[in-house]
């Protein structure tokens, strides 16, 4: 049944009040690992605490520690670090829209891109012979990368590495087009429409998920018959949703003319209006994503029946948040 800690948890989060907006990087990390952290059964949330145990098992609060190691202001060793950076993100061939693993991630050898890290960190995560620092780090990284490769310009085009070279303006405000999709629009809706506080946009997140997209929570945590992933992660595919968005919306205008570096952009309502939606699913996706891969390694290699049905953990989950917000 529900985690009776995972409820308290939530209505802790949904009461306090955060006065600061941060970039999208930290709030938008953090909002997924809440919703994830409101679907794990009691199992899933016992481990988390467990292998969280400096955070007392609260998922959000290392949502950007693998941000956090890269930098040189927020870890004083992050030299050792810089071979994990690629792993935040892969390239795709410009207007292609298609993932293409073999290639674009170096399947064969490296596998050096977020698809790699995230089956290599779910195959650790789901190893009880390691010990509890690698553990820890396993569950770290997926709580993050799941994060990352839920943002469509994490599998944006190899010219201009993931919109990084393609500058415009969004409201008169000069940004990097990577950075309009990972921080600009996130910060510009928390800022316009809840009062500046991320916990009143968790609880808008929160109440989509439940009512609009009640119903497509069990088809997102399926894998595809071409992908071959294990514990419910389902990378692939999921770059490859990112490859079909980067096509279909991200990379075009208000006319829907392409955005390169060579044109730039300038957008306003009209683009923001229409692309908000798809960010907002991305991160809920996301956070439904992150818990069933957590909710099934934990079901598959640290619990004693492991007979549950694949799907039945999160179903669970889910469906108490659901009735409670009915009541």
């Amino acid at each position: 049944m529900f985690s009776c800690l995972s409820k308290l948890w939530l209505l802790g989060v949904l009461l306090a009040s955060t006065n600061s907006v941060s970039a999208w990087g930290r709030d938008g990390h953090a909002l997924i690992a809440n919703i994830a952290q409101s679907l794990l059964t009691t199992e899933a949330t016992e481990f988390v605490r467990t292998y969280l145990p400096s955070d007392n098992g609260t998922m959000s609060n290392v949502s950007s520690w693998a941000d956090n190691i890269l930098y040189a202001d927020t870890e004083p060793n992050y030299l050792n670090w810089q071979w994990s950076s690629p792993l935040h993100y892969v390239n795709t061939r410009d207007w292609s829209c298609v993932y293409d693993r073999l290639n674009d991630c170096n399947w064969n050898s490296t596998q050096g891109c977020v698809d790699g890290a995230i089956q290599n960190y779910t195959t650790r995560l789901a190893n009880p012979e390691l010990g509890p620092t690698q553990l820890e780090e396993a569950l770290k990284f997926i709580i993050h990368f799941i994060g990352d490769v839920h943002q469509p310009l994490h599998g944006g085009f190899a010219s201009d590495l993931g919109g990084n070279t393609i500058r415009g303006d969004f409201f008169g405000r000069s940004v990097n087009f990577h950075s309009l999709w990972d921080t600009t629009m996130i910060q510009h809706r928390i800022n316009q429409d809840f009062q500046s506080q991320s916990s009143l946009y968790l609880e808008h997140l929160m109440s989509q998920m439940n009512g609009r997209y009640a119903q497509n929570i069990a088809g997102w945590t399926n894998c595809t018959s071409t992908d071959d992933s294990q514990y419910m992660a389902c990378s692939s595919m999921w770059i490859q949703e990112d490859a079909e968005l980067c096509c279909e919306i991200v990379y075009r205008d208000e006319l829907y003319q392409q955005i390169t570096s060579q044109t730039g952009f300038n957008i306003s309502e009209t683009y923001y209006n229409t692309r908000i939606d798809t960010i907002e699913l991305r991160l809920i996706q996301s956070g439904v994503r992150l818990a069933a891969t957590i909710n099934e390694i934990v079901r598959k290699n640290y619990t004693g029946s492991g007979t549950l049905p694949q799907l039945s953990l999160l179903l669970i989950a889910f469906s108490s948040i659901l009735l409670n917000s009915m009541n």
